[in-house]
Order: structure tokens, then C-alpha cells, then sequence
């Protein structure tokens, strides 16, 4: 089971995370009091998330790559027909963080 919040922040209050699967998840434990509010709010926001005008449909075709933020963008696929090949990859995103640091001091250091 995962423990982790639905949205995470940093410490400026800016959003860094969404870890939202409707169609996968455990119940949310919370005080009672906070229940009612907590389950309006989530009702709220799988509103957004089904909202058409706020998606993006792309179909790929044979040979495209698509690369995404995973811990930004809710994603999702449409059902098909016929035969797909899909490969999938992931990037630890500390790794990728750190790369960067790396290579913007290694360009500092050039100037």
C-alpha cells in the first residue's frame, strides 16, 4: 500500500507531485471530521480530470516517442483495435535532477 499524499508540495507551497489513480487505489484514511470534505474535494477533482476540454489527445504513430513528467501529467490511454507495440521506459527523476546540477555547474565552470 502506498503512504504517500494525493498531492505533494514543496516548501514554497508549489505543487511537485499528483499521485491520483481513481480506478486503482485504497480507501483514504482520515479522521471522521474530515471525511465529508476530503471525499467532496476528491469528487471535485475527478470532475477536472474527466473534463474533455482539459485533455490532450494525441494518437501516435508507428516510431513516435512520447516523453512526459509522470509526477505533472495524469495520463491515460484509449482503447484500440488491432495489433500495438507499446515499450515503456522510466527515469528515476533524482537521477535526472542530478544530471542537470552537473551539467549546469560543469557550464558555469566554463564561462
Amino acid at each position: 500500500m502506498a503512504r504517500r499524499p494525493l498531492f505533494r508540495h514543496n516548501r514554497s507551497g508549489e505543487l511537485l507531485q499528483v499521485s491520483y489513480n481513481n480506478h486503482d487505489r485504497a480507501p483514504f484514511v482520515l479522521p471522521v471530521e474530515q471525511h465529508r470534505r476530503f471525499y467532496r474535494a476528491l469528487a471535485t477533482f475527478a470532475g477536472l480530470c474527466a473534463e474533455s476540454k482539459l485533455h490532450y489527445r494525441r494518437r501516435l504513430l508507428p516510431g513516435s516517442v512520447l516523453l512526459f513528467d509522470n509526477w505533472r501529467l495524469l495520463h491515460a490511454r484509449e482503447a484500440y483495435v488491432g495489433y500495438r507495440r507499446l515499450a515503456g521506459a522510466y527515469l528515476n527523476r533524482e537521477d535526472v535532477e542530478s544530471r542537470l546540477r552537473v551539467l549546469r555547474i560543469r557550464a558555469g565552470e566554463a564561462i
